[in-house]
C-alpha cells in the first residue's frame, strides 16, 4: 500500500483500477524529403488537424469548445507558421520543425508569471503533437477503456479528455497538472474527482493496480487494504445519498453563528454563464476571459459573450478579470509590439467590449498583475480612451467599477495609493499572493499550505485598512477546494466577500457559518 499526496482539483472519492494515458514516443524512422515536399506535407497536416479539431469542437460546449478553437487559432498564427516554415526551408523535416516550434512557443508561456496563462502551454503541446502524429503517420485513436477506471498521466492534454468515453472515467490523477489546468477544469465540469501535482512519477507506479482516489483530501492510495476500501465505499454511499437531495445549507442565508453576514461568489470561465448563481451566490466572479479571447479577439464577439453572461446573472454583480497584458506580451499571439497596453492586440478590444456590454448589467472589472500606481493609471487611461472612441463612433457605453487583482506583494503595499487614484475594488488572489510573497512561485502545493502565513495575513490586513479608509470593496479570490480550511482566518481578519470555485462554495459556506466573530 502506497499513499501519494497532491492537490485537490475536483472533489469526490472513487475506488477502481488505474489506467494510464501514454503519449508514446515520436521521431522514430523519419525520412526527410526536400524542403518543398516537407512544406507541402506540413500544410496538408495542418488542414487535417484543423478539420479534426473543428469536428471535436462541434461536440464540445463552453470552455471545452474554446480550448479547441484556440488550438485552431494557433495553427493559423502567422508567427507560429513562419517559425515552422523557416526551419523547414533550412532543411529540417516538417515534424521536427513543429516539435521545435512547440518548444519555443510552449517555453514562452511556461515562463509567464500568471499560472492560468502558463497552463495554456499545454494547448501548444497538444496541437503540435496532433500535427506531428499526422506527419509521422501515427493513429490518433480514442483510448478505449474496457471498465470504469481512474486515469493517471504525467500530464493530461485536452485531446486526451475530449476523446474519452466520460462514462468510463472514474477520476483523474496527474503528476504535473495544476488546479487551473484543462484537466482540472474539465474534471470539475464533468463532476469527477481529480488530484493534481502528485509528482514523482506517481502515474507510472500506479498503473495496473487498484486504488482509492480521494480528491477531498488530495490523495491517491494504491493497493489499499480492506479497511480503507470499506471506509471509501461508505463515503461514496453517503455522497450519493446527499447528492440525491439538495443540501439544506445551500438555501440558508450566509451568516456566521453570531449573525455576521458574508457573501459568496463562484469563479467561472466566461463561457460558463449557466453555472453561477444557481447556488444562491451573491454574484458571479471572478470570471476569467483568457481562453475565450485568445482565438477570437474582435470586440464584437466579446461584446456578445459578455452580454449573454450579464443577462444570465439576472442583476447580480459580475466581477470580471481582464486578460493579463503582461502575460499576453510574451505569448505567441501577442505580436511584436513592446507596448503592453496601447499596442496590445488583446487588451483594447476587450476593454471596448466591456464598456459596450456594461449597459446590460452590473459589471465590475479588475486588472491583473498591477504592480504599482503607474500600471494602474495606464489601465485607467486606456479605459477612458476606449470610452471616448466608442462615444465618438456613436456607440453606447455603460458604467463599470474598476479595480485591480492583488496578486503581488507590491500591489498589496500600494493598494491605498491605487485607491487614491480611483480604484474602487481590490480582488485579492490569495493563492498567487501567497506564492509571490513567500517565494513559492514554482511550488503551488506548498503555497496552499501557507495561506495563513503571518506575512500574507499582514498584507491582506493592510489592504482592508486602506479599503475602509477609501470606501473600496475587497474580494478574496482564487479559493480552491484545497484552500477552504484557511478561510476562517480571513473572515476574522475582515474579509466579507469570498470568490471560490463552484465545488468549494458549499464546503466554504458550511465552514464560515460555524464561525463566531464575537469571541
Amino acid at each position: 500500500m502506497h499513499t501519494y499526496t497532491g492537490v485537490p482539483a475536483s472533489t469526490g472519492i472513487v475506488v477502481g483500477p488505474v489506467e494510464q494515458i501514454d503519449h508514446g514516443t515520436t521521431g522514430l524512422h523519419r525520412i526527410v524529403c526536400d524542403p518543398f515536399r516537407e512544406r507541402a506535407l506540413y500544410d496538408v497536416a495542418v488542414v487535417l488537424a484543423k478539420d479534426e479539431l473543428r469536428r471535436l469542437s462541434q461536440r464540445a460546449k463552453g470552455p471545452d469548445a474554446d480550448i479547441l478553437l484556440f488550438q485552431i487559432a494557433l495553427l493559423e498564427d502567422e508567427s507560429f507558421t513562419n517559425e515552422i516554415g523557416d526551419y523547414i526551408a533550412a532543411g529540417a523535416g516538417g515534424a521536427a520543425a513543429v516539435e521545435r516550434a512547440e518548444q519555443i512557443f510552449a517555453g514562452r508561456l511556461k515562463n509567464v508569471d500568471d499560472e492560468y496563462i502558463r497552463e495554456r502551454s499545454v494547448d501548444v503541446c497538444d496541437v503540435c503533437r496532433r500535427v506531428v502524429d499526422i506527419l509521422d503517420g501515427r493513429p490518433r485513436r480514442r483510448l478505449h477503456l474496457k471498465r470504469p477506471s481512474i486515469l493517471v498521466a504525467d500530464r493530461f492534454f485536452p485531446s486526451d479528455l475530449f476523446s474519452l468515453d466520460r462514462r468510463m472515467v472514474l477520476g483523474l490523477a496527474s503528476d504535473q497538472d495544476s488546479t487551473v489546468s484543462h484537466a482540472a477544469i474539465m474534471a470539475r465540469s464533468m463532476g469527477i474527482p481529480a488530484v493534481v501535482q502528485l509528482g514523482g512519477g506517481t502515474a507510472a507506479m500506479a498503473v495496473g493496480h487498484r486504488a482509492i482516489l480521494d480528491a477531498d483530501n488530495g490523495t491517491l492510495i494504491v493497493e489499499p487494504d480492506g479497511t480503507q476500501i470499506a471506509q471509501a465505499d461508505c463515503k461514496i454511499a453517503l455522497s450519493r445519498l446527499h447528492g440525491q437531495k439538495p443540501d439544506p445549507v445551500a438555501a440558508l442565508p450566509c451568516l456566521t453563528k453570531d449573525g455576521t453576514a458574508f457573501r459568496l461568489m463562484p469563479t467561472c470561465n466566461i463561457s460558463d454563464s449557466d453555472v453561477p448563481h444557481t447556488r444562491g451566490a451573491a454574484g458571479i466572479g471572478l470570471v476569467r476571459t483568457e481562453t475565450a479571447i485568445l482565438y477570437d479577439q474582435s470586440d464584437e464577439v466579446q461584446t456578445t459573450r459578455l452580454r449573454e453572461l450579464l443577462k444570465s446573472a439576472e442583476g447580480v454583480p459580475v466581477l470580471l478579470r481582464t486578460c493579463d497584458t503582461r502575460a499576453a506580451d510574451d505569448a505567441p499571439w501577442a505580436g511584436e509590439t513592446q507596448d503592453r497596453l496601447r499596442g496590445n492586440r488583446l487588451f483594447k478590444p476587450q476593454i471596448r467590449a466591456l464598456l459596450r456590454a456594461a449597459t446590460d448589467g452590473d459589471l465590475r472589472v479588475v486588472f491583473p498583475m498591477i504592480k504599482d500606481v503607474a500600471d494602474w493609471d495606464r489601465c485607467v487611461k486606456e479605459v477612458n480612451t476606449c470610452r471616448d472612441e466608442l462615444l465618438a463612433e456613436g456607440r453606447e457605453t455603460g458604467p463599470m467599477m474598476l479595480g485591480c487583482v492583488v496578486d503581488m506583494p507590491s500591489a498589496a503595499v500600494m493598494a491605498g495609493d491605487m485607491m487614491e487614484h480611483g480604484a474602487q475594488l481590490m480582488a485579492v488572489d490569495i493563492e498567487d499572493l501567497t506564492r509571490y510573497t513567500l517565494g513559492l512561485v514554482q511550488n503551488p502545493t506548498a503555497a496552499v499550505n501557507q495561506l495563513t502565513n503571518p506575512a500574507v495575513l499582514r498584507l491582506v490586513s493592510g489592504i482592508l485598512e486602506q479599503a475602509q479608509e477609501h470606501g473600496a470593496q475587497v474580494y478574496l479570490c482564487g479559493i480552491t477546494v484545497a484552500a477552504v480550511d484557511a478561510m476562517p482566518a480571513y473572515l476574522k481578519l475582515g474579509i466579507r466577500t469570498f470568490s471560490a470555485e463552484p465545488a468549494a462554495l458549499l464546503p466554504l459556506k458550511k465552514l464560515l457559518m460555524e464561525q463566531e466573530l464575537t469571541q
